[in-house]
């Protein structure tokens, strides 16, 4: 049955980010990664730090009504951390910044007037 399997993925999903633990989420991804997911997406998982497990931690509760009970909590988290830190407000970009290798934006190489 096909969508059992993906059921069965959400609930242990929930399950994880309900304990709000970002290391356990860590370990959780990259297990599902390993048995589900190719190798770029193990090493995506594997690259995260504690503090971009935290932020995507955070932001699966709020995509997620059966942990409404738990908005309040990610929102005040996030929005903490966006004041704390600017650019926080955008997914990824401290990854994407880090594929793109130093001096290079995300123009890929024009040049500003060129």
């Amino acid at each position: 049955m096909p969508g059992s399997s993906d059921r069965e993925y959400k609930a242990r999903l929930g399950e994880v980010l309900r304990r709000g633990d970002p290391e356990e989420l860590h370990l959780f991804l990259r297990q599902s990664a390993a048995n589900y997911g190719d190798e770029r997406q193990i090493t995506d998982v594997e690259e995260r730090s504690h503090e971009e497990m935290e932020q995507l931690m955070h932001r699966m509760i709020l995509a997620r009504p059966d942990l409404a009970d738990l908005h309040p909590k990610s929102r005040a988290y996030l929005a903490g951390e966006a004041a704390a830190r600017p650019g926080m407000g955008r997914p990824g970009a401290a990854r994407s910044a880090r594929r793109r290798g130093p001096g290079r934006g995300p123009h890929r190489g024009r040049r500003p007037g060129g």
